[in-house]
């Protein structure tokens, strides 16, 4: 009797544990490496205010220094974000922005000469020299494309297209290259970048 009853209790205790709810199962911490980095990370910091008590000042402050950054950063872009919401807002209804066509890049260019700033005003003449070829058929405009692309466009004839790589190359040295751009290179420009000089091939 005294042997049965051991066995018999366990088999009752075996049944009772064999329940889902006593299942050992083994669950998995996304935020476990989080956490022991982090705790290396202390540790660090602990390590450097023992041994190095300056260095653990300056690291301190350039941490503070850093955050600070990154706030003045994301509060800056949430103002440049709401600015523009209201400046939509401000739109009559119905009422759309001025449309960017030739003309506008045009305008947009001398005021940029204008200011000296002759590299930014041949990147907006080029602009508006793209949008004339397009409304002519010598080209298509997408703003997706580089400058270089244009000048594989089928319908530029054997010598507009030579002119218009030219042109092209003129482009990047200004924009990209840092050659010397003033009135007189801004005005030769202007007299390349004349639409009339790009027909469309026969």
């Amino acid at each position: 009797m005294q042997q049965q009853q051991p066995e018999s209790l366990r088999a009752v205790l075996d049944s009772v544990f064999a329940g889902p709810q006593y299942r050992w199962v083994e669950r998995q911490d996304p935020f476990a490496s989080l956490r022991f980095r982090w705790a290396e990370f202390v540790q660090w910091l602990r390590s450097l205010h023992d041994a190095h008590p300056v260095g653990y000042r300056l690291a301190l402050v350039a941490a503070v220094a850093v955050l600070a950054a990154i706030l003045i950063r994301t509060g800056w872009n949430v103002l440049r974000a709401i600015g523009s919401d209201r400046g939509r807002a401000e739109l009559a209804p119905g009422l759309e922005r001025p449309r960017r066509d030739e003309a506008w890049y045009r305008r947009e260019a001398d005021r940029l000469a204008h200011q000296g700033r002759f590299a930014d005003a041949i990147q907006a003449d080029f602009i508006g020299l793209l949008l004339a070829l397009d409304a002519r058929r010598v080209l298509q405009f997408d703003a997706s494309k580089t400058p270089g692309e244009y000048v594989s466009e089928p319908r530029l004839a054997p010598d507009a297209r030579r002119a218009f790589r030219e042109l092209v190359r003129s482009l990047y040295g200004y924009a990209f290259a840092r050659w010397p751009c003033g009135p007189a290179e801004y005005a030769e420009w202007r007299v390349r970048a004349a639409a009339d000089r790009y027909a469309a091939a026969n």
